[in-house]
Formats: C-alpha cells, structure tokens, sequence
C-alpha cells in the first residue's frame, strides 16, 4: 500500500517537473485579481515564474477560466497579466498561466522575484528564464528507485 502510494505520488511529482518550462520559485507575492463583475479582489501567489504561477484557492475561478490579476512591482506600479487557469487542487491553491506574456513583461517579473527574495536576505542565483532540471529519467521504474518487491 505504502509503495503504491509513494509510486503515485512520484509519479505526479515527475510530471509537473517535466512539463515545467521555465524555474519557479516559492514566495508569497501579493496580487489583485479582476472578477467578470469588475471587483478587485486581493490574493497572494505562492510560486512565480516567468510563465506562471500558483495562486491561493478561490471557489470564483474554474479550470480553463481566463481572468486578469495585477502583481505590484518593487516601485509600487502594478503589472497587469491576462492568465488562464490551468488546473485546480481543490482546496489548496490553482496553477494558473500567464497569456500573451511579452519579453518586457517577463522582465518585470524577474524583478519582482528578485526584489521579493532580496526582502528576504537570499540571492536569485538562478536563471528564471532556464528550463527547469528534472529529477528523474523518462526510462525511471520501479527498480530503479529499488521498491521491485512486494515488501
């Protein structure tokens, strides 16, 4: 049962890994997204990349739902994204992507990044803008991790 459910998890694990295209890290940004009747609600991103990010559960956004969000820069401005949500864990937080993300804008994302992980003393010694290294081969079973036996 253990190993069943440590394969399945690390099976999980390794697809997001693998489909990622660009480094993501944990910080907790705050934002603003735009609702259809035109509020702006406040909400916080646990993990940012230049393609994307993770933002906190809200029962108003559905799978495959475009919407805008704002993200405040370091200078206070605000940077407006068009996203779309990719996928939901229910109760835990939505992976959401950035759309039509221009070259500038992936820029000020790398500030805001920078600036978040400088507030916390720890240096961007990562390239935001580099793929992703996986952790596990395409051709990884379940000898390779040693769990072939029933135990």
């Amino acid at each position: 049962m253990f190993i069943s459910v440590l394969l399945i998890l690390l099976t999980r694990f390794k697809m997001s890994i693998s489909e990622r295209k660009h480094i993501r890290l944990t910080l907790d940004i705050p934002a603003v997204r735009h609702t259809k009747e035109g509020e702006r609600l406040a909400f916080v991103l646990y993990q940012i990349s230049i393609g994307g990010c993770l933002i906190e559960w809200d029962e108003g956004i559905e799978e495959q739902e475009e919407f805008r969000m704002e993200i405040q820069l370091p200078d206070g401005n605000w940077l407006p994204l068009s996203c779309k949500a990719l996928y939901r864990f229910q109760d835990d937080g939505i992976g959401v992507q950035f759309l039509d993300i221009t070259p500038f804008e992936q820029e000020l994302i790398v500030k805001i990044m920078s600036s978040n992980l400088e507030q916390e003393g720890i240096p961007l010694e990562v390239d935001p803008f580099d793929k992703p290294k996986t952790f596990f081969s395409a051709e990884m079973r379940k000898s390779d991790m040693g769990l072939d036996n029933d135990s």
